[in-house]
């Protein structure tokens, strides 16, 4: 794949996954598509972060359901939160995003769609070379989302956070508004917001909360 003359051939990647088989599997093929590159690996959130810091890779490989740290249970949030970390880096590597569920990735469009570098989400389920194809679309700056993350409407980090600390930790609006540091108005203006963005109608037999808490757990924005 050439990707031009002002590529590195010294240039590194990194593949954070917690499943040895994924990566006899995946390592190889883009050590084969990227010959120049020196691939290391990562199975977990810190070793991930230790691993980027020393090698300052050119392209992260992240499966979204990682441990924190060796011996603990893998998790979305986790790579999610690792994802989120590397949209944030100076570094501002190339991402490819690949796993079994990549709905929670809606979570964090708008900044995928501000990003710097190139990024490509995909699921794990697919041919390795159409993996690799659009590995190559981040590797080129391009951004790629699966319809089913792009379709989604874009949720403010407010809306987010009120998803969680509500479904997730189970405080109260008023409580919510308190830790957001916030007035109980906007957070009923919130819940709002949420319903429309969710295309959910007001129905009279049904508590609209537990509502939203379903479909945002079915589209991703919550565990």
């Amino acid at each position: 794949m050439d990707l031009g003359e002002d590529m590195s051939r010294k240039q590194c990647f990194l593949v954070v996954d917690d499943h040895e088989a994924v990566l006899q599997g995946t390592v190889p093929a883009l050590q084969k598509a990227y010959p120049w590159a020196d691939i290391f690996t990562a199975q977990d959130y810190g070793a991930a972060i230790q691993k980027m810091q020393q090698v300052q890779p050119g392209l992260m490989v992240v499966d979204l359901s990682i441990p924190h740290a060796s011996g603990e249970v893998a998790t979305p949030e986790v790579g999610l939160k690792l994802v989120e970390k590397l949209l944030t880096s100076t570094l501002a590597p190339n991402i490819a995003v690949l796993s079994t569920d990549i709905n929670p990735l809606v979570r964090l469009k708008s900044m995928i769609k501000g990003y710097e570098g190139g990024f490509a989400a995909m699921d794990k389920s697919l041919p390795l070379q159409e993996m690799l194809n659009y590995i190559d679309f981040a590797m080129r700056g391009s951004v790629y989302l699966p319809q089913k993350v792009k379709s989604r409407p874009e949720f403010h980090p407010k809306w987010l956070e009120l998803l969680q600390l509500r479904f997730q930790e189970g405080l109260t609006d008023k409580a919510v508004a308190k830790r957001m540091g916030t007035s109980d108005r906007t957070i009923r203006n919130y819940w709002v917001r949420i319903q429309d963005a969710l295309l959910i109608g007001d129905e009279p037999d049904k508590d609209l909360k537990v509502q939203i808490e379903i479909e945002a757990r079915k589209i991703g924005l919550i565990h």
